[in-house]
């Protein structure tokens, strides 16, 4: 079974390559603007800040990732641990923003050594 493609791939492949006529339009647009299309189009998918939107997770991706449940997550969000974005119903977190928490809070204990402090 073949992986699934990006949108923004698919899109791309389809004005770089198509002989449609909207294709063609594009391109011949992309060449009098260079500027232009290579501020939306190299970079697909940026917020106004900068933000790749690949960078924002949603509650199954943190709670897979942190392996975690809705509850612990819920947590996180109200006591102000774990940063996030509503929009609508839906709630986003940064991904840097759990790497910060896993690299601030995780500690790798050594088994080995347990119990030997005699």
């Amino acid at each position: 079974m073949k992986e699934p493609r990006l949108l923004a791939d698919i899109l791309k492949d389809y004005f770089q390559n198509s002989n449609e006529p909207l294709a063609v339009a594009f391109r011949e647009h992309a060449a009098k603007n260079p500027s232009e299309f290579s501020k939306h189009i190299l970079c697909p998918f940026r917020t106004e800040s900068g933000t790749p939107l690949s960078d924002w997770l949603d509650n199954q991706d943190v709670m897979h990732l942190l392996h975690i449940s809705p509850r612990t997550l819920q947590t996180l969000r109200s006591n102000g641990t774990l940063p996030f974005s509503r929009i609508g119903n839906k709630i986003y977190y940064r991904r840097q923003d759990i790497e910060k928490i896993l690299s601030d809070n995780y500690t790798m204990y050594k088994i080995r050594n347990y119990g030997n402090n005699k």
